[in-house]
């Protein structure tokens, strides 16, 4: 069950639930509450019963939990119009009590992880951090790099790993963090999972000084406000990109990626 959709099914009468019986594209959970899938593993879709929860509420329980699932809202026939608001909200998908035909909830539900997935890869922000993503950041470091190549100024490159574990609340605390150390011109992305790329604009010289030092003080800073088991620990590397010794974007990226694994390894 490898390829398998994992789908949890909040509140669900039990008739709705055996629409997933003995089907191997699915492995599937129940709960009665959403405080019930606090702490699950992976999560492709969540399908929820609006009973309790207004739609702006549930959607901020569900993606507060599981941030990466699909969600697939159930109301009942006289509360439709709160479907709709969840739809606007961020659901992928909604349904209505009693007019669901025999079928519709499963393939509702692959749907919907199509969609989360669709959204995700062609989304030029990343949803955790608000920060661009590889996608954002991509053409405008290209642009950059080729007014390198007329005014013959060589651009800076930072990129910081974040380390152990990089579940969305540690990428916003590492974005956060990021935000308070480079200037208001640099261009911050999260590009990876667990890494960020800062394309310093302007002056290159002592900027990647500058905002290292600022680094080291805002990680400072923050482990010294939080109370967490564990600090945020970041690791930071550098490519500088010259118009004299051209190179790719893809290629300064690998050559990144590279050196800050081979620098946490060590």
């Amino acid at each position: 069950m490898d390829d398998a959709v994992t789908v949890m099914l909040v509140g669900l009468a039990p008739a709705m639930v055996d629409e997933f019986a003995d089907d191997e594209r699915f492995d599937v959970r129940s709960a009665e509450t959403l405080d019930q899938i606090a702490g699950a593993d992976r999560v492709d879709a969540v399908v929820v019963a609006m009973e309790r929860l207004g739609p702006l509420e549930l959607l901020g329980a569900v993606h507060a939990k599981v941030p990466d699932a699909a969600v697939v809202v159930v109301t009942e026939a006289d509360h439709e119009a709160d479907g709709a608001v969840a739809m606007h909200a961020g659901a992928e998908d909604h349904l209505v009590m009693g007019s669901i035909p025999p079928g519709l909830l499963p393939r509702s539900v692959r749907y919907a992880v199509s969609m989360r997935r669709l959204r995700r890869e062609l989304a030029a922000t990343d949803e955790f951090t608000g920060l661009p993503n590889l996608r954002g950041f991509v053409p405008i470091a290209e642009h950059h790099l080729h007014m390198a190549d007329r005014s013959k100024a060589p651009v800076v490159f930072l990129f910081v790993r974040l380390e152990g574990e990089t579940a969305p609340e540690q990428a916003r605390q590492a974005a956060d963090v990021l935000l308070e150390a480079v200037r208001d011109a640099d261009l911050p992305a999260r590009i990876t999972d667990d890494t960020f790329a800062v394309l310093l604009t302007g002056e290159a010289v002592g900027a990647e000084t500058l905002v290292l030092s600022r680094l080291v003080e805002a990680i400072a800073v923050h482990n010294a406000k939080q109370d967490l088991p564990q600090p945020l620990s970041l690791s930071v590397g550098s490519a500088i990109y010259d118009p004299e010794q051209p190179t790719t974007l893809s290629q300064i990226l690998e050559t990144a990626g590279r050196r800050l694994h081979a620098h946490a390894e060590g």
